[in-house]
């Protein structure tokens, strides 16, 4: 097979990366310089790389892996087979990573042979270093800092099957296994026993036999292999929602290697455990028997709670949120229902369904009065998680319902704490040059940059009285989260927003938009003329080393509200308005995304910028809190005072990473 392949299909391009990069073990190898040239002759909207690759060059593959980093479209990456060595760090350049179920990931630190006196030997550990510097950011950017440079430094060959590749945030997804099963040469790596005990276990057996009774038994066998790779991996996304759970890993590694542990006697282990260590002597539904025949429909449980209780809480929150006048998409059938309940109905259903009592299908509190109900429904009851998850709910409509452009033109990542991050740019791999017959190679060197920055927490708390239960009053429950969504994302805008209006200064002291970035231009009105040289000088960006040209292409034009009506008369119309002819306005003027922003109005009614997309180069990243996108919600109750206090929380942060995907004009 040719170790490199491009296949166009209608809207999505296909790049097949099955072999060796740059200097090959084999006599098949896939150049960084002939995929980088026909990458750029690529123009999908969507670009799904299919690698099987035991590694090789670290400067092609850096090259390669920069190549589709910078390229617009969206990259989806697929491991076949084996990802390894520098191959996995291509992976890394995927938007969304997939790995089949019977595939392998390695990582490790670059190596070579080198050969010389004491000085020549220095300066090759001292490129390795330099290399797995540079190779940290790719791997970082999913895992964080620490566990990449752990990655690159310890001297080991870590080894990832899909399962811990997920688990580690190396991947996005698992898909079906192959029945190209994950192989690999003994005389080019050490591979651990519990990886050849993986790949042996997940290599389908041999049917090609002249004996039937043999074939029978090969294919049951597969079928058995076939059985027990789906079992497993639906484990594993049963368990991925609680990996982090203080034992929950153990649980999951006994179920996985026990063949006898089904997929839903799994996630009643997980459900037992989750409840023994919250506090619960038993499972967390007590209606529930490990002898199937003796549960109803009903009583089944699915995700750590009975379902008629989990469908109570949707029903009760989308009630609520009607009756407060806030639209909710695709409300739960059962919302009608509880549409003209009160906080004080809902907290008595929610306490009865505890009980033992029905009335009309209903479980009821028998007797109980105003006080008794409260308490019992703050404190036995599933009604503390309704008032959260009506609270959250608000909190994220408020959030996602906010007007932001910025997130139109910004890439959001997730960081793992609170400590600083550096963001490191890589230059442009360096210039092959010619060698002449019997003559050394030449080291060549990698250039890079890194902006730093690090998370802040912005937060206000809401307190719902005994009292607004009793009298209904939805406001702190409803408007007030709701409110609060809002404002957590009008924080992140001026933050964006002020990175563009403030020009601050980047890592090399000179500030975001200088000349000497190439990055401020003269200033002049918004125009057909004006864009074209707008567009000419992001073109003629160059990379870090400023060796190649990065040729970056203009996605979004963003500017003040007074501009509004010039921007969409320019890009709407067919003609060039400035001519008096029918002259064309170009077609990449015409696709171009506007972003309108009233933030840029208190700064200059005249100045627009350029974004490119963050497929192609970095320009600003939101970041927050691993785990947590946006704002969420915490919930406490009060003993002393019968309150329910709620806290709305932001970790985020902000920073432009590199300066050559921004321009500014002045405008005039």
């Amino acid at each position: 097979m040719n170790p490199f392949q491009i296949q166009a299909y209608s809207d999505t391009t296909e790049v097949l990366i099955y072999g060796d990069i740059g200097n090959s073990w084999s006599d098949e190898a896939v150049w960084a310089k002939d995929l980088v040239d026909q990458l750029a002759e690529i123009k999908s909207n969507k670009i799904s790389v299919r690698i099987n690759s035991y590694g090789g060059s670290v400067s092609d593959g850096l090259a390669i892996y920069n190549a589709l980093k910078r390229h617009p479209a969206q990259i989806e990456v697929n491991i076949d087979g084996v990802a390894v060595s520098i191959a996995s760090l291509i992976a890394m350049a995927g938007n969304v990573i997939r790995m089949s179920e019977n595939a392998l990931m390695m990582i490790h630190a670059p190596w070579t042979t080198a050969t010389g006196n004491a000085k020549e030997l220095r300066e090759s550990a001292d490129m390795l270093e330099r290399f797995a510097s540079a190779m940290t950011t790719p791997y970082a950017n999913r895992i964080g800092d620490t566990e990449a440079n752990s990655l690159l430094t310890n001297g080991q060959d870590n080894w990832f099957t899909a399962g811990e590749a997920l688990n580690a945030g190396l991947i996005d997804e698992i898909t079906e296994e192959l029945q190209m099963a994950a192989s690999l040469p003994d005389d080019r790596f050490a591979v651990p026993s519990r990886i050849k005990n993986y790949i042996e276990e997940n290599t389908m057996p041999d049917v090609n036999t002249d004996s039937t009774k043999d074939k029978q038994t090969s294919t049951e066998v597969a079928a058995y292999v076939k059985q027990e790779r789906k079992r497993k991996n639906d484990i594993r996304s049963a368990f991925k929602p609680f990996t982090n759970r203080e034992g929950v890993q153990a649980v999951l590694d006994e179920c996985i290697d026990d063949d006898s542990v089904s997929v839903e006697n799994a996630r009643l282990k997980l459900l037992e455990h989750i409840g023994q260590v919250s506090g619960n002597a038993g499972p967390l539904n007590g209606n529930y028997s490990p002898d199937p025949a003796m549960n109803s429909s009903d009583d089944r449980i699915s995700w750590g709670e009975n379902k008629h209780h989990s469908d109570f809480i949707e029903a009760a929150t989308d009630a609520l949120l009607y009756r407060s006048g806030i639209k909710v998409d695709q409300p739960h059938p059962a919302a009608r229902d509880l549409h003209g309940r009160s906080l004080l109905d809902i907290a008595e259903i929610s306490v009865g369904q505890q009980g033992k009592t029905f009335m009309s299908g209903v479980k009821t509190l028998m007797g109980g009065g105003t006080n008794e109900i409260i308490k019992a429904a703050m404190t036995s009851s599933d009604f503390p998680l309704l008032l959260a998850n009506t609270a959250n709910k608000s909190l994220m409509l408020g959030y996602e319902n906010e007007p932001a452009s910025h997130r139109m033109w910004t890439r959001p990542v997730q960081v793992r704490d609170f400590k600083p991050v550096s963001r490191v740019a890589m230059s442009e791999a360096p210039n092959l040059e010619e060698i002449p017959e019997a003559a050394e190679y030449k080291y060549g060197s990698l250039s890079e940059r890194a902006e730093s920055y690090a998370l802040a927490t912005y937060g206000k708390m809401l307190k719902i009285s005994r009292q607004a239960i009793v009298n209904d009053d939805l406001t702190a429950l409803t408007r007030g989260p709701q409110a609060f969504g809002g404002s957590a994302a009008r924080l992140e805008a001026d933050k964006v927003y002020n990175l563009l209006t403030s020009n601050p200064a980047m890592s090399d002291s000179t500030t975001l938009f200088h000349a000497d970035h190439g990055n401020l231009v003269t200033g002049a009105a918004l125009s057909v003329a004006s864009l074209g040289a707008a567009k000419a000088s992001m073109r003629l960006q160059k990379g870090i080393g400023g060796k190649a040209f990065l040729n970056v292409v203009p996605r979004f034009l963003i500017i003040p509200a007074a501009l509004e009506v010039t921007a969409e008369q320019l890009i709407a119309t067919l003609v060039d308005p400035s001519k008096s002819n029918n002259t064309a306005n170009p077609e990449w003027i015409r696709s171009l995304e506007l972003v309108v922003e009233p933030r840029l109005d208190a700064d200059s009614t005249t100045a627009w910028y350029l974004a490119a997309s963050v497929n192609q180069v970095d320009t600003v990243e939101i970041a927050h809190l691993d785990g947590q996108r946006g704002v969420f919600v915490e919930d406490e109750q009060e003993f002393h005072t019968d309150a329910y206090r709620i806290k709305a929380r932001l970790d985020f942060a902000t920073q432009v990473i590199d300066w050559v995907g921004l321009l500014k004009n002045p405008g005039a």
